[in-house]
């Protein structure tokens, strides 16, 4: 029998802060993540990037639009997405555990070296884990 409730269980104390914060982005829905995405590009603190992509949403910014924060995500996504393509491991199974598919996603944003900052590692593996979803936005530009 496991020592962990299989159920539910509270954030691990062992693990690092990036790594609860990627399980917490995980949640998020595609045009939330790929709008983050957007927004991460100037900005260092992937906290900070999720504040400004829900006053984005709730239209608390005059200086930024949701259209426009998804179509600066969308650009960068498919900058990317041949370098995370291509530093994906061929044949890796995917993991039911979430700290387990968040640092494999990590693993794959930092074998591809395209991140600029810190938030844009944690929209670009947030990303990555949902890019079906990501893709279907970006890149066939169906909001």
């Amino acid at each position: 029998m496991s020592e962990y409730d299989t159920v539910f269980t509270l954030p691990s104390v062992d693990e690092e802060p990036g790594t609860e914060l990627g399980v917490l982005l995980m949640g998020l829905g595609p045009e939330r993540l790929l709008a983050g995405l957007g927004v991460a590009a100037d900005r260092n603190d992937p906290v900070a990037v999720a504040l400004v992509a829900d006053q984005v949403r709730h239209g608390a910014r005059r200086d930024l639009t949701v259209a426009a924060a998804l179509d600066a995500g969308g650009r960068r996504w498919r900058s990317a997405l041949p370098r995370l393509t291509a530093a994906a491991p061929a044949g890796a199974y995917r993991s039911a555990a979430l700290r387990r598919q968040w640092a494999a996603a990590e693993a794959v944003v930092a074998a591809a070296g395209v991140a600029a900052g810190a938030a844009e590692r944690v929209y670009l593996a947030a990303c990555w884990l949902r890019r079906e979803e990501i893709e279907r936005l970006a890149i066939n530009d169906d909001p």
